[in-house]
């Protein structure tokens, strides 16, 4: 079922910004601050998408922290894949404040996002899954200032969840090059924000993967996008909970049983079919690199053994494969390490104490 429907800034705060009872904080309550009053046109139009399935105990917090935004030419396309619990009540009671909701079954998250991009009318998109969320502010910042020569537009990622520790992922150092050679790079999908035509150019979402599709995309993107503005905001929740894939997946003892991993390989296959030589090689160079990279964590997270000795053993295995292993992380694991040893284990993490 497809329908479509819009709704202007002013009846979004009126009645959304009512919390229900006992809900306290962000997106319960707005903290924006109201913006002059401005004309929808005077502002880019971006779109937002949520795919979702059965994702009822998050949905509302997601929904909300998109409306509250208080943006006043917002597209926000909520896709349902089907599902079974109370999803179907939460959106049918925000339902006049969606541009576009789709309840139909689909063949998964890329799908649906597929379907969301189809019917995309913004200059800039990105999706916000139904277990994540926009942080106050976060599309105001991009329309105003994302420059024309700007074809990615970042922000900060706070990872959270009822059993995690809060941290924040910064996306660093985006580029194909970068991405397919494993260098040293980071990036959190919630705080990435894309032209809507440059990801059409491209080819769009992979429907047929399902697991490392914002990776394939984002590589594919830059090869003909490189321009990468990181902001020092957070724009964006991530959050882990037992039924989120990045920790199903990861809590896997067999690596090989990790569907992230296997879809990395054939994404590798198809991109090296797809790029240009340049970017074909720098992706054979990485396959051969992220080993090694896993190896060098491995190395690091051992604080039983001599730091002394995994620095030399990771020196002396560097020096067999230069051009696999002559890196930045390499050179960094070792420093790493060898502070460790200057520094003992039982004071990492203590601060120095003024002597009186």
């Amino acid at each position: 079922m497809l329908a479509t429907l819009t709704t202007s800034s002013v009846d979004v705060i009126s009645t959304v910004n009512l919390p229900p009872t006992n809900h306290h904080g962000w997106p319960w309550e707005s903290s924006i601050e109201r913006k002059a009053p401005l004309h929808a046109s005077d502002l880019p139009r971006i779109t937002v998408v949520t795919p979702s399935y059965n994702q009822g105990d998050f949905l509302e917090q997601t929904i909300r922290s998109v409306l509250l935004q208080d943006y006043p030419n917002l597209q926000y396309i909520v896709v349902d894949g089907g599902s079974t619990d109370q999803s179907h009540a939460i959106l049918d009671k925000y339902n006049e404040h969606l541009s576009v909701v789709i309840r139909e079954p689909d063949k998964g998250q890329s799908d649906a996002i597929a379907k969301g991009l189809a019917l995309a009318d913004g200059e800039f998109f990105n999706w916000i899954n139904s277990d994540d969320l926009l942080m106050p502010g976060t599309l105001w910042e991009l329309a105003s200032r994302c420059r024309p020569k700007v074809d990615l537009y970042t922000f900060s990622v706070e990872v959270f969840g009822d059993d995690v520790k809060s941290y924040l992922m910064h996306n660093h150092n985006l580029s194909a090059t970068a991405m397919l050679r494993a260098d040293r790079y980071s990036f959190s999908q919630p705080g990435l924000w894309f032209r809507t035509k440059y990801i059409q150019d491209c080819g769009g979402i992979d429907r047929n993967l399902n697991y490392g599709f914002d990776w394939d995309l984002l590589v594919r993107y830059l090869a003909d996008n490189p321009n990468v503005h990181y902001s020092t905001s957070v724009g964006a929740r991530f959050r882990l909970h037992a039924e989120s894939k990045t920790v199903v997946e990861f809590a896997k003892q067999d690596e090989a049983a990790n569907r992230f991993l296997q879809e990395s390989e054939r994404i590798r296959d198809k991109l090296e079919a797809s790029l240009g030589t340049s970017l074909a090689n720098a992706s054979r160079l990485g396959r051969l690199r992220v080993p090694w990279n896993d190896w060098l964590v491995e190395k690091l997270d051992d604080r039983d053994s001599s730091p002394v000795v995994a620095a030399s053993t990771i020196g002396w295995r560097a020096i067999k494969q230069p051009h696999v292993t002559f890196t930045w992380r390499t050179a960094g694991t070792i420093l790493r390490l060898l502070s460790r040893y200057v520094r003992p284990k039982s004071s990492i993490g203590q601060r120095n104490t003024p002597r009186h």
